[in-house]
């Protein structure tokens, strides 16, 4: 490089500070001090023009947040904290006026038949999706990573359920189910197996494990790509030391690739649990928490009695157990993956 492009880069790189900085290289110089002497800002001076700036754009970035946070406070957090005063009263939703009833609103909960059923399908359909839809991304994924050519296509296809929202897939299987004309009883009755045709919804010995497979169904594409990113991310030197080693395959994702997806275990363990315990559109549109009241979660249970019943007073405490059942699983469960985690 000769002198002069040497010269020209030095003249663009502090032509981008001034632009960036909106201050020469030299100000805050000392007088007398020569031109072609390197000079940094430094002392009280300089510190107080930092701190002017950070704190210029800090309020800038408040200002862009400000709309969001407005709106989430409103829509999210007071209306949480209202529920939380209305757990304490026997509000029926609609009128103006109630009496504040003490605890008795969580005392009939933990009484309640019709909760704790709630709560052991909510336990089911939390924990069993988490790990069916987990076990079931991951095999799918470790597939999808030794897919050559049509990787793009196949990777589309298993994420493509995830793009149609839970009311619509469980419509679509609420009409596959059908005991007189659904598609799988049809199928049965055809392929010679009448006795096998069930009524898959009104069966009150299965429609809970019906609602978990349609659960699983919904959940999995997002699951799968997240493995899929991981796997990918793996560092190759690792695998092809282990091999060198003479590790096979099996061994290779026992102490190589399973500790690396320490990290996406954790997510996607925590996100299909919250996932479970929350669960609504299937329970609506499949059973309407039927029969009876065998199908409900608490979820369901929640919207049922609070607006169903006008019993808001009673759904709120019933809301209130139900964030605490998330958030003490969800934090439990975190902190017991996350012992287990590595760095890539």
């Amino acid at each position: 490089m000769t002198d002069q492009s040497a010269l020209q880069g030095q003249t663009q790189v502090v032509g981008a500070a001034v632009r960036l900085s909106g201050e020469g290289p030299l100000d805050g110089a000392p007088e007398g001090a020569p031109d072609d002497v390197p000079f940094v800002p430094a002392g009280p001076a300089a510190e107080k023009r930092r701190t002017r700036r950070f704190r210029s754009a800090r309020w800038v970035m408040l200002g862009f947040i400000a709309p969001a946070l407005v709106i989430y406070l409103l829509m999210v957090i007071v209306p949480s904290l209202q529920s939380l005063q209305l757990s304490f009263t026997n509000w029926d939703g609609i009128s103006p006026d109630y009496d504040y009833v003490g605890v008795r609103n969580y005392e009939e909960i933990l009484t309640s038949g019709r909760f704790w059923n709630a709560v052991r399908n909510t336990l089911i359909l939390g924990l069993g999706s988490a790990v069916i839809v987990n076990a079931i991304s991951l095999g799918v994924a470790l597939m999808l990573d030794k897919v050559g050519r049509w990787q793009g296509l196949f990777r589309t296809a298993v994420y493509l359920p995830s793009l149609v929202s839970a009311f619509i897939l469980a419509t679509v299987w609420k009409y596959l189910l059908n005991y007189n004309f659904g598609a799988v009883n049809t199928f049965l009755r055809d392929a010679g197996f009448p006795d096998w045709a069930r009524d898959w919804l009104g069966d009150s010995s299965i429609v809970v494990g019906v609602i978990l497979f349609i659960t699983c169904f919904t959940l999995g594409g997002n699951t799968t790509l997240i493995y899929l990113a991981n796997l990918q991310s793996v560092p190759q030197e690792l695998i092809e030391a282990a091999r060198i080693d003479g590790a096979n395959s099996r061994q290779v994702f026992r102490h190589v690739t399973w500790p690396m997806l320490a990290g996406a275990v954790t997510v996607n363990m925590t996100l299909a649990m919250i996932a479970g315990w929350t669960i609504f559109d299937q329970v609506m549109v499949l059973t309407s928490g039927g029969p009876g009241f065998v199908s409900e979660t608490m979820a369901f249970f929640i919207y049922k009695v609070g607006f169903g019943e006008y019993r808001a007073g009673f759904g709120s405490a019933a809301a209130i157990v139900l964030f605490l059942v998330v958030i003490v699983s969800t934090v439990a469960a975190n902190a017991y993956m996350r012992k287990r985690e590595i760095q890539a």
